[in-house]
């Protein structure tokens, strides 16, 4: 039988062990979009580069948020209509003075980047991004020297297969030959 005080030690021990391998959770998970689901929640796909970004307090799903208003200037357009040549996408979260909002799987569309993009009308007629960060591919150079998808970087765990795994590491050409035949089917 264990003393008392070889027990409590044991204890401490197990604890202190569990509390020491303990993993961070992730922030978000979310069941995964098919490509062919996302092209449905948009009405339009384009390849756009952010111009500039403004935040500021608004009333955004009944509570007091802040938003992001993205000016992107649209470099190509893959399907849907024709908008011109510069266009406003509205995020959630973003940085008002000395208060920040992260909004965890929302888009995060920095300034400079380009980026595919899947946009839909929101209930007051904002252009956001369909699927939050499902809808949103960053374009960056790969080791190959390629232009090529990557994932949102607030993009949480995903449950399944989906766009966002058909559509990272693709290149621009590919990826746009999926979206038009995924645009095509629907």
């Amino acid at each position: 039988m264990l003393g008392r005080r070889r027990f409590l030690g044991l204890s401490l021990a197990s604890t202190a062990a569990l509390l020491l391998s303990e993993r961070p959770a992730a922030a978000s998970i979310a069941r995964a979009l098919s490509l062919q689901a996302l092209v449905r929640a948009s009405d339009r796909a384009l390849f756009g580069t952010a111009l500039a970004a403004e935040s500021r307090w608004e009333v955004a799903g009944g509570r007091r948020r802040i938003v992001t208003h993205t000016r992107v200037r649209v470099d190509e357009r893959i399907a849907g209509p024709d908008d011109g040549s510069e266009l406003w996408v509205r995020t959630l979260g973003g940085k008002v003075g000395d208060v920040g909002q992260i909004v965890h799987g929302e888009a995060l569309l920095l300034v400079g980047e380009p980026a595919l993009l899947f946009l839909a009308p929101s209930a007051d007629g904002a252009l956001s991004v369909a699927g939050m960060a499902q809808g949103h591919y960053p374009v960056r150079t790969a080791e190959d020297g390629e232009r090529r998808l990557r994932p949102s970087p607030r993009l949480g765990e995903l449950i399944g297969e989906g766009a966002a795994r058909e559509l990272s590491g693709r290149r621009l050409g590919e990826a746009s030959a999926l979206v038009r035949k995924a645009w095509d089917a629907r």
